[in-house]
């Protein structure tokens, strides 16, 4: 299994899934993405990259039932 880490919104838009912030926010308020991590200290709540992974690879097992 790889090994997790905690990023920051800004990483997730740019590395990970390549949409907006405000549809980000869209689709998490919905609950169609990974709930983000509130960490006590931290300015800014943290994403886990194995939960966004998991969750990409989830889009793409609906995309393969759907045909």
């Amino acid at each position: 299994m790889n090994e997790d880490k905690f990023i920051k919104k800004a990483e997730v838009l740019t590395e990970y899934i390549k949409i907006g912030e405000t549809k980000l926010d869209e689709i998490i308020k919905n609950g169609n993405f990974v709930e983000p991590i509130p960490i006590e200290g931290f300015a800014h709540s943290l994403y886990s990259v194995l939960e966004i992974q998991k969750w990409m690879d989830d889009q793409k097992q609906k995309r393969n039932i759907k045909k």
